[in-house]
């Protein structure tokens, strides 16, 4: 049974800056939007500080709830630029630490700010690894995780993100849709993640690719540029089909262009989160991990595919090989199964 926590009573007038601690990646920035809109709603006068690394600044840098982002830069990570970096929290009457990193908890240690730190469920997770024969229940999902950060606040939090991707890059999607002349909506797809055994293989792919091709759908194909060099047959692929088209831009020209698909075929990836924020309900490719360790696409009408084998979920993050060898979980995952999934969010 969850211990009840004690209420915490905001300074009088309400508190006037708080800082949000969530550093990295892309889909666990984008899930802690919810605690963003939470916190805005409850303390309208506040200032909002959220710290994130440079790569991930897009993510938040445009939410109208944010008053400033603290970019970490990328050569000012280590131990002594972090203890120094954690003098700038001393002002904050409110610190809320949604990462629970040994980074952030050296610019949280010793500050008089009452920090509010989102469970992580670790062990339950990895019980799902290591253990399933404990048979251990779903992991909340990470959005609730979150939320729990201000579980002695009282506050109620919003089920789903927002992501909010700037004038600027919504101007850019705009135009980049209507100089493509696309007859209808197109298909999103995201190739990409961070670890390989969450990927579907390249050929599946490109089986996918193919029936959109022949059914008259529109392509964007979102991955960064490290990802497009290593998809060599899907490039080409996609560079003959006129209908197609390869994004690896910007996370904020991303954001702004998903909200131009019908819908996302994704990995379990930051891609996934993002699109579902972006209002598209995703198909979600799930190999090596799986939706009951808490990060399945926010919200309702997407279809979460995987294979059921003993062996899943093998890994919390993402594997770089199969550790049996075979990747069932991803091989035998089909086109037209995938493709079936996809062509029902399409119509609807």
């Amino acid at each position: 049974m969850a211990r009840e926590l004690a209420p915490l009573a905001p300074p009088q007038g309400g508190f006037r800056r708080i800082a949000i601690l969530r550093l990295s990646s892309i889909g666990d920035v984008v899930l802690t939007l919810p605690v963003v809109q939470a916190l805005r709603e409850a303390f309208p006068a506040a200032e909002l500080h959220y710290w994130v690394k440079e790569e991930y600044q897009d993510l938040v840098r445009f939410d109208p709830a944010i008053t400033h982002v603290r970019v970490l830069e990328r050569d000012a990570r280590k131990l002594e630029d972090l203890v120094s970096m954690s003098a700038e929290l001393e002002d904050c009457d409110l610190i809320v630490d949604l990462h629970a990193s040994l980074r952030t908890r050296v610019l949280t240690f010793r500050q008089k700010a009452p920090v509010l730190v989102a469970p992580t469920h670790r062990w339950l997770r990895e019980r799902w690894v290591r253990a399933k024969w404990t048979r251990p229940a779903p992991a909340p999902h990470a959005i609730e995780r979150y939320a729990c950060a201000l579980a002695s606040l009282r506050l109620a939090v919003p089920k789903m993100p927002r992501l909010h991707a700037g004038a600027d890059a919504e101007a850019w999607a705009a135009t980049f849709i209507a100089e493509r002349g696309f007859a209808r909506r197109p298909l999103a797809l995201a190739p990409g993640a961070q670890h390989a055994t969450k990927c579907w293989p390249e050929s599946s792919w490109v089986g996918l690719t193919e029936r959109a091709a022949a059914a008259g759908v529109p392509l964007l194909v979102f991955s960064t540029p490290a990802e497009k060099r290593t998809l060599a047959a899907l490039v080409r692929q996609i560079e003959s089909n006129p209908m197609a088209v390869w994004v690896t831009e910007p996370l904020a020209r991303a954001a702004a262009l998903l909200s131009h698909a019908a819908a996302a075929v994704t990995h379990d990836s930051g891609v996934m989160h993002m699109a579902a924020a972006r209002g598209l309900h995703v198909v979600a490719l799930f190999g090596s991990t799986s939706p009951v360790l808490g990060f399945a696409p926010s919200g309702q009408g997407h279809r979460v595919l995987g294979r059921e084998l003993p062996c899943r979920p093998c890994t919390v993050h993402g594997r770089e090989v199969c550790p049996l060898g075979h990747f069932r979980c991803m091989r035998e995952l089909e086109v037209g199964t995938v493709w079936e999934a996809a062509q029902e969010l399409l119509g609807t």
